[in-house]
């Protein structure tokens, strides 16, 4: 479930980006993207992420996905671009949106769970030069709840303070777990969770048997419906 610039949001996102787009002309220093863990806040947030940096986007205001900044974004190592996310994420695909605990290849020493201060002052180098392409600098960071009170606290005194030319883009699965400081530094931005009928409809179409019952056990939240299908599949 890569994204791509021919098909880069799940159905049920449309609007929201429609409404997204109406903030491009004067866009805060810093957005939180909120809603239901597993309904695709990850794959919305880097569609954006990706057509902030586009050099070519289209007229929906999506990445091209054929430019210098797409291919680099497509192949993880555009230059104005980092992604912030605990240890325990980084062997995951993009899309994960749940900030659940995956299982990992490092067995040798539990990941973490936390975004740590160190992860936060090493934005500081990248902050600190001029960009690539004379664009913007995009930050992703997520689950924005994962950042523990030390980190919390660096990224407050960033966002109090911000970069020219920065954007951050935080995503919250829980909104009640972040400290109201940094709540009140970013503009919110509420993604809501698919109708049944729709979460149901995009779960057949990926070939999910019972996808009523997935759906169901995974509180209505499609992407984590499809993961916990495919693990069983593939058990």
């Amino acid at each position: 479930m890569s994204v791509t610039s021919t098909d880069p949001l799940l159905p049920w996102q449309g609007e929201s980006w429609r409404q997204l787009q109406q903030l491009r002309e004067r866009l805060p220093h810093a957005l939180l993207f909120y809603g239901a863990a597993g309904t695709g806040k990850t794959r919305f947030v880097e569609a954006f992420a990706k057509s902030l940096l586009c050099e070519s986007p289209t007229p929906e205001a999506h990445a091209c996905g054929v430019c210098p900044s797409c291919n680099w974004f497509s192949q993880s190592n555009h230059p104005d671009y980092r992604r912030v996310r605990p240890e325990v994420l980084e062997d995951e695909p993009g899309e994960d949106d749940s900030g659940e605990e995956k299982k990992t290849a490092k067995a040798s020493k539990a990941p973490s769970k936390d975004i740590k201060i160190d992860q936060i002052r090493a934005l500081a180098d990248f902050m600190n030069v001029s960009t690539h392409r004379s664009g913007l600098r995009v930050v992703m960071l997520y689950p924005a709840e994962a950042l523990n009170t030390a980190a919390a606290n660096a990224l407050l005194k960033t966002l109090e303070e911000p970069p020219p030319g920065t954007m951050f883009l935080l995503l919250s699965n829980r909104l009640d777990r972040l400290l109201p400081t940094i709540l009140s530094r970013c503009r919110k931005f509420a993604l809501n969770a698919p109708g049944h009928d729709e979460a149901l409809a995009w779960l057949k179409q990926q070939g999910v048997k019972d996808a009523d019952a997935w759906l169901a056990e995974q509180g209505g939240a499609p992407l984590a419906a499809l993961e916990a299908a495919q693990g069983e599949g593939r058990e």
